[in-house]
């Protein structure tokens, strides 16, 4: 979790070498049925990803609304928010109510293009939140908004 994405990017590009990364931003209407702790309400973040090997790395800012992104910032600053657990073929709603039967309820949850995500009240048991994802096998993530510092493509070892 950030304050500052582009600051972020230049950050852990610079200290680890990490990039391409690929940068949405999550709002409607891209993102529906956005809920926090069941109720309805907008949000929107940007977010960039990455890959090291079979490691997504993931960075968010908050940007409107109520998020529990937010709450995390104000709580303990900038840092690891959660870690996504995600399983091929698996049915999202069986996880997310078998989640629910151990007690571990939703905090935030939306549906971005398809894919539908859960953050879970997992932060007493395990010191920090599951994010439960699932969408349907044929999905394909959108082309990013933009690129940092460059789209693969437009990248150059030599420069």
């Amino acid at each position: 979790m950030v304050r500052d994405l582009k600051s972020a990017l230049r950050h852990y590009t610079e200290t680890l070498g990490l990039g391409p990364w690929r940068i949405y931003r999550y709002a409607p209407p891209k993102l529906t049925e956005m809920r926090i702790r069941g109720q309805e309400i907008p949000y929107s973040m940007d977010t960039a990803i990455c890959w090291s090997g079979k490691v997504m790395w993931e960075l968010i800012e908050p940007l409107d609304g109520p998020t529990i992104y937010e709450e995390f910032l104000e709580a303990h600053d900038e840092g690891i928010h959660h870690v996504q657990v995600r399983h091929n073929g698996f049915d999202y709603e069986e996880h997310v109510n078998a989640f629910a039967e151990r007690g571990y309820s939703i905090l935030m949850e939306g549906n971005y293009e398809g894919a539908k995500f859960a953050y879970l009240d997992t932060e007493d048991p395990l010191k920090t939140i599951i994010e439960i994802r699932g969408a349907p096998d044929d999905w394909v993530r959108p082309e990013p908004d933009s690129w940092y510092p460059a789209p693969p493509e437009a990248r150059s070892d030599d420069a």
